[in-house]
């Protein structure tokens, strides 16, 4: 079998690109027309999402939003890592973290960002940028709130499987597993491939008042794969940023003080303070028992292998 790592890097990239827009626009257009058939809703119900919108209508909207995150991010980063090495865990940085402490640095980094982040967010907020964006991030939060919904443990289960695990995984593996690895070849150091990745992540988003918000977790999460050497640990901290919401709003039908944090019209400055300490600590922790990335951690093939390539030719 020749892999894609044999081919020059524009022509891998020709192959992603195809393989990425079969999958998304392929399957894109396939699923959301099996769904329609198997539930008998339409297309137009399913982008109008909102808290008033039934039940069975709302569960269809979250699990094709699962499906298509699979076959965007998680499916192409898989496949594409399969066909170009014969080490494709590795490929990907699903490398076993050098110090156990690092997963959970990472996710209190993340969790202690949250809050400076979501302000970052909330001020943002304040600007005008015209009646169509804000009537647009209206209707997001709407979808968001009604998917956040959950009357039962099953139902925080597979909000928490949809909309935490399944983004952190594809995503992770989209952007810093793959993505940044195929930008740091054609780079001297790693700020183009954080900056690249971060700005590229941020904007499939397609949030104007998040971001800022959420490149800079972009850029957090790089860091944390090139500090650890392990994606497993951006892969922890992104689901611990993800899920802490839906956390929060689970526990709020039970908890008072849970009820109270999010009933908040602003995030309290006590929290800002509180999650910045939070995170000082831990980055500086994480510093302290690093295991970076090695220098030639996103080449195609291993030192040995090179050493057998040039006795062979």
């Amino acid at each position: 079998m020749r892999y894609f790592r044999d081919y020059p890097w524009l022509l891998q990239l020709l192959l992603f690109g195809t393989m990425f827009f079969t999958l998304l626009f392929g399957l894109g257009g396939i699923i959301p027309v099996v769904l329609v058939k198997l539930t008998g809703f339409k297309l137009e119900q399913l982008a109008g999402i909102g808290t008033d919108s039934p039940y069975a209508l709302v569960q269809t909207a979250i699990v094709m939003q699962g499906i298509m995150n699979c076959f965007t991010f998680l499916v192409p980063a898989i496949l594409f890592a399969y066909l170009s090495t014969p080490r494709p865990l590795e490929y990907l940085g699903l490398r076993t973290p050098g110090k156990s402490i690092q997963v959970v640095l990472a996710v209190f980094i993340m969790l202690g960002a949250a809050p400076v982040l979501q302000k970052t967010e909330e001020l943002i907020g304040k600007i005008n940028f015209g009646a169509a964006l804000k009537a647009e991030q209206a209707a997001n939060d709407n979808m968001t709130n009604a998917f956040l919904n959950m009357n039962s443990f099953a139902g925080f289960v597979k909000v928490f499987v949809i909309m935490a695990i399944i983004p952190a995984l594809g995503e992770e593996l989209f952007f810093r597993g793959m993505m940044m690895r195929l930008v740091r070849q054609r780079s001297r150091s790693m700020l183009l491939p954080v900056l690249f990745t971060a700005t590229l992540f941020a904007f499939i988003h397609a949030n104007v008042y998040g971001l800022l918000s959420i490149l800079l977790a972009g850029v957090l999460l790089a860091v944390i794969y090139n500090l650890t050497g392990s994606l497993w640990c951006s892969i922890a901290a992104h689901m611990s940023f993800n899920g802490i919401t839906i956390i929060l709003v689970y526990l709020s039908s039970y908890n008072n003080y849970a009820k109270a944090y999010l009933s908040q019209n602003s995030i309290s400055p006590y929290f800002v303070v509180a999650g910045a300490i939070v995170f000082g600590i831990s980055f500086y922790l994480l510093l302290k028992n690093k295991t970076p990335l090695p220098a030639n951690w996103s080449d195609n093939f291993t030192p040995a292998e090179l050493a057998e390539r040039t006795n062979t030719l």
